[in-house]
């Protein structure tokens, strides 16, 4: 029986490796499928399209709604009205390219009456920050959250026209109109002063897609399934090998104990 031995784990040898090839390739497509559908990211807010400062935050708002969401962080908008001439700030301690100066701060006005916190531009220490245009401006900034009182370098007094962070609970207490919780950085700020890289660009927007997430399921379940299928014939192919052998050898048995014809055994054939 060598020989059916050798065929039968050849064969089952082949098997094997077939399965293995069926449950490598199902692992593969359900961690590719894991990867479409675990998150699905959509565009960064820098990326999207400008939108009307309005359109993203409420300077009447309240509670939740006042705060920005992870995908309104860092989004792009305009802004249109006319900055407040009461309103011309300096934000010091803050550095740009390794060097020490101030944000100038102003407020523009928008058409329903609230005001919008806009970091217009930095300026270095000692140097000359130019007020803020009158009459009708419009431009575009990317939008940041209020900043905490955490952030301030220091909690020393300022001098008047200065405040150490950017904070509507600031800007309240100097105006008599709402002021959003939040304030853009121009991006194209006027001679005289340089941009501020946004603080906090944004992350995109993730969610989970059920489907695909099912279908990754699926092929783990197909991967399994192919190795629990061959574990099967293997161990139905040697349980009828097993029971082979057996039956042959009680058949060569009864073929050679012979009883003669007086009820004993024939032992003619024993030395």
């Amino acid at each position: 029986m060598p020989d059916d031995h050798r065929a039968l784990n050849a064969r089952l040898a082949g098997l094997g490796v077939v399965a293995l090839v069926v449950a490598l390739a199902c692992s593969v497509l359900g961690v590719w499928q894991w990867q479409r559908g675990n998150v699905v990211v959509t565009e960064p807010p820098a990326a999207r399209p400008v939108v009307a400062v309005q359109e993203v935050v409420d300077a009447g708002a309240t509670g939740p709604r006042s705060v920005l969401s992870a995908d309104e962080v860092g989004r792009r908008v305009r802004v249109a009205g006319t900055y407040d001439p009461a309103v011309d700030l300096l934000v010091p301690g803050r550095e740009l390219d390794g060097t020490v100066g101030a944000w100038a701060l102003g407020v523009v006005r928008l058409p329903d009456g609230s005001g919008v916190p806009v970091v217009r531009g930095w300026v270095p220490r000692g140097g000359t920050t130019p007020a803020p245009p009158a009459g009708p401006v419009d431009l575009t900034g990317t939008l940041q959250p209020p900043e905490g009182s955490d952030l301030a370098p220091s909690s020393a007094a300022l001098p008047a026209g200065q405040t150490w962070i950017v904070s509507a609970a600031d800007l309240v207490n100097r105006v008599d109109y709402p002021v959003a919780n939040a304030y853009v950085t121009d991006a194209a700020p006027p001679a005289g002063l340089r941009p501020v890289p946004a603080e906090d660009p944004g992350q995109a927007s993730r969610r989970l897609d059920w489907r695909n997430l099912a279908y990754a399921a699926q092929w783990w379940v197909f991967a399994l399934f192919a190795v629990v299928l061959w574990v099967r014939v293997v161990r139905d192919e040697r349980a009828d090998v097993g029971d082979d052998p057996g039956e042959d050898d009680a058949g060569d048995g009864s073929d050679d104990e012979q009883v003669d014809g007086s009820g004993g055994r024939d032992m003619s054939g024993a030395r």
